[in-house]
């Protein structure tokens, strides 16, 4: 039984090694998101900036349905619609700052689609490592949800920051606490076993011997 209980706590041992190694794991994927993340964020922000200059300069020179016509251009990162919009005003499309702001845009256009490339790429290679086995079994555990890609949801890629934001040390913690507890309860009722099982040796002992002297008793002899 001592064996047994050694045994278990070799486990034990194994098993946190294992989840510590699987959260560095997690935790380094999750960190190449992260900077993926802060990148493409930061420009879109840069387009959003972009599109609300050239908004402002724009209205200078357009009525309001052709300044929908370029939000909506703007918002579909159609380039081609964008510059076509331009061609029917003279003054518009004379001016330098405007023309600059479109090539800015055009270029943190190309901008996003590389990084968007690069970001689901560290999402799918995340996502698949935590959805295989076994990371599978405790990753939700450790708090690593699986991570959406990015399409052209602008918010819904914002809410993403939340997930990013996750103190998931604390779960770590959590988990391994869990293990040695699973792995100290299971020994301790073990070394009850253990003890249960001296016990009930020694009064089985205890009998055998008291019967034995009861057998072994010399019988007195009758006197006549």
């Amino acid at each position: 039984m001592v064996g047994f209980i050694f045994l278990l706590l070799i486990i034990g041992v194994i098993i946190a090694i294992w989840i510590i190694k699987t959260y560095n794991s997690l935790q380094a994927l999750m960190q190449e998101i992260r900077e993926g993340y802060a990148n493409l964020q930061a420009t879109l922000k840069k387009r959003e900036q972009l599109n609300g200059q050239m908004i402002d300069i724009a209205s200078k020179y357009m009525e309001h349905e052709q300044l929908m016509q370029l939000q909506v251009a703007q918002k579909q990162g159609d380039m081609k619609q964008m510059r076509y919009l331009a061609q029917d005003f003279p003054e518009l499309r004379a001016n330098e700052t405007y023309q600059k702001l479109m090539d800015q845009l055009e270029t943190a256009e190309n901008d996003i689609l590389d990084k968007r490339e690069s970001y689901n790429k560290r999402v799918k290679h995340y996502n698949a490592y935590r959805s295989a086995f076994p990371a599978v079994l405790i990753a939700g555990k450790l708090s690593f949800d699986t991570v959406d890609y990015f399409n052209t949801d602008d918010e819904k890629f914002d809410m993403q920051a939340a997930k990013f934001a996750k103190d998931d040390s604390e779960a770590l913690k959590n988990l391994i606490d869990s293990g040695v507890k699973s792995v100290g309860d299971t020994a301790g009722r073990a070394v009850k076993q253990i003890n249960k099982g001296v016990s009930k040796g020694v009064e089985e002992a205890k009998k055998i011997m008291g019967k034995d002297d009861g057998e072994n008793t010399p019988e007195p002899e009758n006197k006549e």
